[in-house]
């Protein structure tokens, strides 16, 4: 199993932000004010659960260090280009994370890919997207269905 001493301060940074960036996809993919609300505190929360059950030390470790004094730095995003840029950018920044798992421990990478995967779902399932007033509305919108397929496929996940 891997520790944050196994990954130098780069890669250590990418790994660790990689399951916000995960969530973050999602919240992109089909943005709501009160829905992005909930969804952004469904990630911390979600992060936060896995390094309380989780076997492996790499996952208690990330969610350590996102509750630490010393929060990772969020990457530059293209905002200005719009959502899909944003999203992409997104995307290979989970497959960049992946990898680097995938090279310093590669028993631990297919749990590292779960557990993104494993974010972006309980972030989409956090709040209820369309509709007026709850009526009509769906608990996973289709962009964020998406969003998830398109994760899943970077990352080499079957859904």
């Amino acid at each position: 199993m891997s520790t944050q001493s196994d990954y130098s301060a780069e890669e250590w940074q990418e790994v660790v932000i990689a399951p916000v960036l995960a969530g973050m996809l999602v919240i992109t993919s089909d943005p709501a004010v009160f829905g992005s609300i909930k969804e952004s505190a469904t990630v911390a929360t979600t992060i936060n659960e896995y390094g309380q059950s989780s076997e492996t030390e790499l996952m208690r470790e990330i969610a350590q260090a996102m509750s630490g004094k010393e929060k990772p730095k969020m990457p530059e995003l293209p905002t200005k280009e719009g959502p899909d840029a944003v999203m992409n950018v997104l995307v290979k920044k989970c497959h960049g994370a992946a990898r680097i798992v995938e090279s310093k421990s590669p028993d631990e990478a297919e749990a590292f890919n779960l557990y993104l995967i494993d974010v972006a779902k309980k972030t989409a399932q956090s709040s209820r997207e369309g509709g007026f007033l709850g009526i009509g509305s769906t608990r996973v919108s289709d962009q964020e269905k998406t969003a998830i397929k398109q994760l899943a496929d970077a990352l080499g996940v079957t859904l």
